[in-house]
């Protein structure tokens, strides 16, 4: 976001493609607000004209949703999807396939092959390169669960408020995501670092606010975590076409030598994203790896557990205590 001009512009975008949601009202965290600058939802598109391309309107908008994540050598990622793709992700391919060759994306329509992957990096932690071992991973995993495990400890029950400085049960309406994607470092000394920029749309009923957030991986894990707290009050994820055209292809997280002779630099596609992202687990397999973990460690252990406590009636066969025999007389 080039100024709060193109902000703003984006922003009623954003109000006018989110209006169709049916939100309700999240309770109340009694905090105090941090300052932060940010614009109402009655900003007028008519009045945010300029003489670059950062207006947007509603036709430049994608919705995404989370299709999965992985680990990767930068970090943990999630991995953004059109709105309505994430369940045509293609399954890894299993042991026979393997040994054959056979590919289950080579089953996938055309135009699903070629849907984008919106690759973001949410943590830079070099404990999340081979498995999500961070606690920012792991509570990742956990909102994406259905319905989310939301702990508040590392995203506090007041993030929303204290990124907005809207108080009194504000709501988050939107996300739109503006960039996503590795910018060359600008301290001349090379390397690259992921750059994050977003536009979060919140407030209490018709009163809303666009908050402009840019930073790195931890404002992206901030955003996305935030968008899937409040998806069940109505919060949408949307993104820029110029955003998504501008996604860092896979070699960008990749440690391999042989990254951009394998992928280039293409636009990463769900025909593609197992390849590039071989660990990768949809939200369906990850939401039945856990279902199948409560299963056998907690609901089990339980019931076997409780099943021991209970008493048992006799059948007569002199298992009973002595006061219950009938052939016994008090």
């Amino acid at each position: 976001m080039s100024s709060h001009v193109a902000v703003a512009s984006r922003a009623a975008s954003l109000a006018a493609a989110a209006s169709t949601s049916t939100r309700s009202r999240a309770p109340a965290t009694p905090r105090r607000a941090r300052s932060r600058s940010s614009l109402s939802r009655s900003a007028s598109r008519d009045d945010t004209e300029t003489d670059d391309d950062g207006t947007t309107s509603a036709s430049d908008l994608v919705e995404l949703e989370c299709g999965g994540v992985s680990v990767s050598p930068r970090g943990f990622v999630a991995l953004l999807v059109r709105k309505g793709v994430k369940d045509s992700i293609p399954r890894a391919a299993n042991e026979v396939e393997a040994m054959r060759g056979a590919d289950p994306a080579a089953d996938l329509a055309p135009e699903l092959a070629r849907e984008f992957v919106l690759p973001v990096l949410i943590t830079d932690l070099d404990e999340d390169a081979e498995a999500a071992q961070s606690a920012r991973a792991q509570t990742m995993l956990q909102l994406l669960q259905e319905p989310p495990c939301d702990m508040g400890i590392q995203l506090p029950y007041a993030a929303l408020e204290e990124v907005t400085g809207v108080a009194g049960g504000a709501v988050l309406g939107a996300v739109l995501v503006g960039k996503a994607a590795f910018v060359e470092n600008g301290d001349g000394g090379g390397g690259d670092a992921f750059a994050w920029e977003a536009t979060l749309l919140a407030g209490v009923g018709t009163d809303q606010n666009a908050v402009d957030v840019i930073g790195g991986a931890d404002e992206a894990w901030q955003c996305l975590a935030l968008a899937r707290r409040y998806e069940q009050y109505g919060c949408r994820v949307f993104a820029t076409k110029e955003a998504v055209a501008g996604a860092s292809s896979f070699s960008s997280f990749a440690a391999r030598d042989d990254a951009d002779a394998l992928f280039g630099n293409a636009t990463l596609t769900v025909s593609a994203a197992r390849a590039a992202f071989p660990r990768m687990q949809t939200v369906a397999e990850s939401r039945a790896i856990a279902a199948e973990a409560r299963e056998k460690f907690l609901w089990r252990p339980f019931a076997a557990a409780t099943a021991d406590d209970v008493p048992t009636c006799s059948d007569g066969d002199g298992d009973a205590p002595p006061e219950l025999r009938e052939d016994e007389t008090p």
